[in-house]
């Protein structure tokens, strides 16, 4: 599909303004290389069965969203698909696709490269590329697994047809990929600078605990055939430098306090604990790792008008690991630092509850106990707030670009206090985490 990417978007090693202003982007579906007669293919394959599958001249494909998942982009396609008489049409006619691009998370990077060296900048971009193809295919591993269940589940998007994206060894090309889901209508999701309500957080925690139950007898052998291995496997990209890189770009913010607190994180990462000692802990305390979304925040989560849960979406960052992990960045993301003090007990309770709720309604193993959830969480809330650090400093930066309008000062006010409860925490949590 691409070389390195590079034919998709025509990076140069020059800093990411200058990439992004240069991306030369192909004249394919959304300005990538991938073609209809590609989704024609893909969805023939995933048939599986002899079908005489075509996509006839009527066919569109409109942006339904920048950034999904920052590796992607996203359309709403209307396809004329035909068959052959007494062939039964398995695709909908409007249907979401989704496609693999970098261009949206260099554009998100952008507005930092004026900080940093074009070398640094370049560097940053080349990790997060490399970090794509492995996300595309979280998303087909998630979806052909749920697929492979008797019943659907209700709180996903119907799954269609995809495929991965493959390297080939003698080339160095990337093969071409999709991901064809439903297009769930009349919902919305939250702005990140929005806050959940309580009743909208315990449905967070049911849902998540449903989705989970789902995997939990899922066999050894299989689980190692996903993409990202633990929490090391999927933030391997995000190494220590660059959130110290992060960390040096928020300093910047005029806020004395915020200086305080990047300048003592920037002493406290060194002696953080790892992603790879968190992996390992389940095994230290007896536990059973369970699915992790890995991106559990406000974005990913689909509420219909009446403030009721309908969907959770963009299963890029899955993994096998704590259930502490999704947990903790939703607490971070979508509720303020008071609320998250006040009720991280109560709601740690609630999601266990449901957890074992769902298990014993299917006969299944509950993987942890409530005691070892309590510790996980305080053990991992260090290290994975701080993997969220990078995008909260994205979003503060156009919170701050923002035209004045009389609201902004709050606005703003409001997500600078998450953003340095966040880091208080963190120091916090740091020095007084439990001894296992």
């Amino acid at each position: 599909m691409y070389r390195n990417f590079m034919t998709e978007t025509n990076i140069r090693r020059a800093a990411i303004p200058k990439m992004v202003k240069n991306a030369e982007l192909s004249h394919g579906l959304l300005g990538t290389t991938l073609q209809w007669e590609d989704v024609e293919k893909i969805a023939r394959e995933c048939a599986k069965k002899d079908i005489n599958l075509k996509i006839g001249d009527e066919k569109s494909i409109k942006p339904l969203a920048e950034g999904v998942g920052l590796q992607s982009l996203l359309g709403i396609a209307d396809v004329d698909w035909t068959v052959e008489a007494g062939e039964k049409l398995l695709y909908p006619k409007r249907f979401a696709l989704k496609i693999g691009s970098p261009v949206a998370l260099l554009q998100a990077l952008e507005a930092q490269a004026t900080k940093l060296t074009p070398k640094i900048a370049a560097d940053i971009s080349d990790e997060f590329i490399k970090f794509l193809p492995p996300c595309h295919n979280s998303e087909i591993f998630f979806y052909n697994y749920i697929q492979s269940k008797l019943r659907p589940l209700s709180i996903l998007p119907k799954y269609y047809f995809g495929r991965e994206i493959q390297i080939m060894p003698e080339t160095g090309e990337y093969t071409k990929g999709c991901i064809a889901i439903e297009l769930v209508e009349n919902v919305k999701t939250l702005s990140p600078l929005e806050n959940f309500s309580d009743s909208q957080m315990i449905q967070v925690l049911e849902n998540l605990a449903k989705l989970q139950v789902e995997f939990i007898d899922m066999d050894e052998n299989e689980r190692k055939k996903a993409p990202h291995q633990g929490l090391y496997g999927l933030y391997q990209t995000f190494r220590d430098w660059f959130l110290q890189l992060n960390n040096t770009l928020m300093a910047h913010f005029p806020d004395e306090e915020m200086q305080k607190l990047t300048e003592k994180f920037a002493k406290t990462l060194p002696d953080m604990i790892c992603a790879d000692q968190l992996d390992r802990i389940p095994n230290k305390l007896g536990m059973k790792k369970v699915l992790v979304h890995g991106d559990l925040w406000s974005a990913n989560i689909m509420w219909d008008e009446e403030g009721d849960f309908k969907k959770l979406i963009d299963f890029q960052m899955i993994h096998f690991g704590l259930a502490a992990t999704d947990l903790a960045r939703v607490f971070n993301t979508c509720l303020t630092p008071e609320d998250r003090h006040k009720n991280k007990e109560k709601y740690l309770e609630i999601y266990f509850e449901f957890l074992e709720k769902y298990c014993k309604e299917e006969n299944k193993e509950v993987p942890f106990d409530l005691k070892q959830l309590k510790i996980t969480y305080d053990l991992a809330y260090p290290r994975v707030s701080a993997y969220l650090l990078p995008a909260l400093t994205a979003i503060l930066e156009k919170v701050t670009s923002m035209p004045d309008i009389p609201a902004k000062p709050v606005i703003l006010g409001s997500f600078i206090a998450k953003v340095k409860g966040i880091y208080q925490d963190i120091i916090e949590y740091h020095e007084n985490r439990p001894e296992i």
